[in-house]
């Protein structure tokens, strides 16, 4: 489930640079500048926060196998 907000949150902060990049474009009557570096600045801020989610999930995951490992040999030791 948190992989399909982390793609929703990607895909989010492109459109709305690249949206405010096209009003820009509008504004100043400059085709494809603005839109074009609305793409990049989305894509680069959405890569980097993609990035950072999936490492703390992973982090998240990783922590919880070790301590759910952990019971399974304090189980044992009691046998």
């Amino acid at each position: 489930m948190a992989h399909i907000t982390v793609g929703l949150q990607l895909a989010i902060t492109v459109l709305v640079f690249v949206f405010g990049g096209y009003k820009l474009d509008t504004y100043y009557h400059k085709s494809p500048l603005f839109v074009a570096l609305g793409a990049f600045i989305g894509m680069g801020i959405g890569f980097y926060s993609l990035l950072k989610e999936l490492n703390s999930i992973s982090r998240r995951e990783k922590e919880k196998k070790e301590s759910s490992g952990d019971e399974d040999k304090k189980r044992i030791k009691w046998m």
